[in-house]
């Protein structure tokens, strides 16, 4: 597996919102530098590159691939162009992170893969996985602190659908483009706790989901329920809100994992364990969503230096993105 030298030289494509969590993350990253961005908005483009020091500005992210050397490219463009962004660095021979979903459906996500046909390193920026308490959760776990699992259920909730003083969704105020998906909540939210329930658990199958939407203002579904089988011989239930008016405007997740010799609890922030060896931790909401991003980048960047593995692999995402799809499916 060829490795690069660091620091590593990192093209950004794309400047909007989710653009400055990962240049934020980036700057905490000696080993990597960010030393170009692209984005047809210019305008916007600049005013990140201002703020992150970064010297060289495109609108065309083939123009910059063409003329500006980089180890590897950080796409944080929509999904509609991952396919076409990712063949382009790969045509390029520089390496990829492509912003989750990887695709806008498993089929697509096969084709995007297929593309890029094992040319150059590949790895879809799901970084849920990432934050300190899923990876804390993962620890406890392969220490055997709770013993063999037995059940396990996450809730995911937001009042970010749910209408403010003035009439509007705080999460349509925040990303306008939600209000137009047809596929929502699994497919922008619950995508990313599919994956931490994989990393978690191993190979799941899919038993039963059932969607509904209760906001007007959006035209995909804003509340779920899903519960597939891990191969351990359990149930693993997964319940997600977006029109929950007693949660956070952002995401809260809430987890319990029963095992032989104890429980698990992530409750938001707060994370307990109750069992052979009792611990508590706890994070700010802010340093937690700020994890994800910095874990993310930083595994991306160590193993481009190392030469070993991603953890979300392209190829393994499919998966995730085939779970998706089916849950859909079901659903009807």
């Amino acid at each position: 597996m060829s490795v690069a030298t660091p620091p590593l030289k990192i093209g950004l494509i794309g400047a909007g919102m989710v653009s400055a969590h990962h240049l934020r993350a980036w700057a905490g990253i000696a080993e990597a530098d960010i030393v170009a961005i692209a984005d047809p908005d210019v305008v916007r483009a600049q005013e990140r590159a201002g703020a992150f020091g970064i010297e060289a500005v495109y609108a065309d992210p083939a123009r910059m691939l063409a003329v500006q050397a980089c180890d590897a490219v950080d796409i944080a463009a929509p999904v509609e162009h991952h396919r076409a962004l990712c063949e382009l660095a790969a045509d390029h021979d520089v390496a990829i992170l492509c912003q989750k979903p990887l695709a806008a459906s498993h089929d697509e996500a096969i084709a995007t893969v297929d593309a890029v046909g094992g040319r150059v390193r590949f790895m879809v920026h799901e970084n849920w996985r990432f934050r300190a308490s899923y990876r804390t959760i993962g620890a406890c776990l392969d220490a055997g602190l709770i013993g063999e699992v037995t059940g396990t259920g996450l809730s995911v909730t937001s009042s970010g659908l749910v209408a403010d003083a003035t009439g509007a969704c705080p999460a349509l105020k925040r990303q306008p483009f939600l209000a137009d998906l047809p596929r929502l909540l699994v497919f922008e939210v619950l995508i990313h706790h599919i994956d931490v329930l994989r990393w978690l658990f191993g190979d799941l199958s899919l038993r039963s989901a059932t969607l509904s939407r209760h906001c007007e203002a959006v035209c995909g579904e804003d509340t779920a329920a899903i519960v597939f089988a891990a191969a351990g011989g359990f149930d693993v239930a997964l319940e997600g809100s977006l029109v929950c008016p007693e949660a956070p405007q952002g995401i809260r997740d809430d987890l319990t994992i029963t095992g032989r010799d104890g429980t698990i609890r992530l409750s938001d922030t707060v994370l307990t364990i109750e069992g052979r060896r009792p611990e508590r931790f706890g994070w700010s909401a802010q340093s937690l969503y700020a994890s994800a991003f910095e874990g993310a980048l930083r595994h991306f960047a160590d193993r481009l230096v190392d030469g070993g593995a991603f953890e979300t692999e392209a190829e393994d995402n499919l998966t995730v993105l085939r779970l998706v799809d089916e849950v859909y499916r079901v659903a009807g």
